[in-house]
């Protein structure tokens, strides 16, 4: 079937505005030069007995344990090192994202000062507050932006999600010390587990 000429130049011209905007939007897309920043580890990264939380910054229950590892290392100093991995949880709308932002500041050396603050903010964590929060803790907002945007952090949420699940994980607050996991989510059988270790 031949097509008419005014049907013809329109499909040409619904094809040219399609590519332009395929091309203007991988121009606009942002670019994020992924840096390679060290675990923000607490305490001591060489000590015998090591703490590790996946958590969820979107959790009230996490939030509620969100003094732990200051605390833990408060009590404990060099004897132990502490690492916070990520756990969003499905049905946590933002968590994603706010893990992405806090990796986005480690690499800004503000981990722990960004988690610290989504969690006092926790009902107010959509993207542009995670930006609003990297503006307070006088972050390259640009660069931050970039970093959030373009999901540069995606494979290392996703990475712990998956470690996660291979370790029984299935729900947030989850404490392991020395890979062993702790009984219940309270500050105490965390401790314990850590004064077992110590011996």
């Amino acid at each position: 079937m031949k097509i008419k000429k005014p049907h013809l130049y329109a499909i040409v011209g619904v094809v040219i505005v399609i590519t332009i905007f395929l091309v203007l939007r991988g121009v606009n897309k942002p670019v994020y030069q992924n840096i390679d920043s060290p675990r923000p580890i607490l305490g001591n990264p060489q000590a015998s007995v090591s703490v590790v939380e996946f958590s969820d910054i979107q959790c009230p229950a996490c939030k509620n344990a969100a003094a732990y590892p200051h605390r833990l290392i408060n009590e404990f100093g060099e004897s132990i090192s502490f690492e916070f991995k990520h756990f969003p949880l499905a049905f946590h709308q933002y968590a994603f994202d706010a893990a992405m932002a806090a990796e986005c500041a480690n690499d800004h050396g503000k981990f722990w000062e960004f988690v610290d603050m989504a969690y006092v903010n926790q009902d107010n964590i959509k993207k542009k507050d995670l930006k609003k929060y990297a503006s307070n803790l006088g972050l390259d907002t640009s660069l931050f932006s970039a970093c959030l945007d373009s999901e540069a952090k995606k494979e290392i949420v996703e990475s712990h999600i998956r470690e996660g699940y291979s370790r029984g994980v299935s729900g947030t607050p989850t404490f392991f010390v020395n890979g062993r996991m702790a009984e219940s989510i309270s500050y105490s059988a965390v401790k314990e587990l850590i004064e077992q270790e110590l011996g």
